[in-house]
């Protein structure tokens, strides 16, 4: 009733578009997720190299959680367990973001090696989950640290030296 209320329609209104409110939060979700990722996207591609792709594309999600707290705290913490549809949508998000890593490495390297491209898919696959860990707890978190420039810098090293190490399997001294 409140959400019908407050969108001024009618109860048959929202029926005739979604079957329940959680498909309507799932709706919600899928919407704000797509216009994150469409935003870091276009931050990244904007640069040439790799490592600058990298550090525009997580300067660019932190700076959307940091701007917009409660929806960053609504879509990474509050909405896990909220329903099945949700979990998929937050599932989906997870791996666009993951296969969005992966083909934009994966084009400057263009792998041969099955092997190797799996790694890949599974280096993605982390570093999303790591950039999120960082977000919940230094972003949008008790412990908020609001000066992004620092974290996007470091977050950026992670990134660029796990994946010299994935290429080398070694370490190396800087990210440049």
């Amino acid at each position: 009733l409140d959400i019908v209320e407050h969108a001024h329609v009618s109860k048959t209104t929202f029926y005739n578009f979604f079957s329940s409110k959680e498909e309507l939060l799932a709706c919600l979700f899928q919407e704000l997720l797509e216009e994150v990722l469409m935003k870091v996207k276009t931050a990244a591609q904007r640069e040439k190299e790799m490592e600058d792709k990298a550090l525009a594309g997580i300067k660019c999600y932190l700076q959307i959680c940091l701007h917009q707290r409660p929806v960053a705290q609504l879509l990474l913490v509050s909405s896990v367990g909220v329903n099945q549809a949700v979990e998929e949508v937050r599932h989906r998000a997870h791996v666009q973001f993951a296969e969005f890593i992966y083909g934009t490495v994966r084009n400057e390297l263009e792998p041969t090696d099955a092997e190797f491209d799996n790694d890949l898919h599974i280096f993605s696959q982390a570093m999303v989950g790591a950039i999120n860990e960082v977000v919940v707890h230094k972003v949008i978190g008790v412990d908020k640290q609001t000066d992004i420039e620092p974290l996007a810098e470091l977050l950026n090293r992670i990134v660029v030296g796990s994946y010299h190490f994935l290429m080398n399997d070694t370490v190396p001294v800087s990210s440049r």
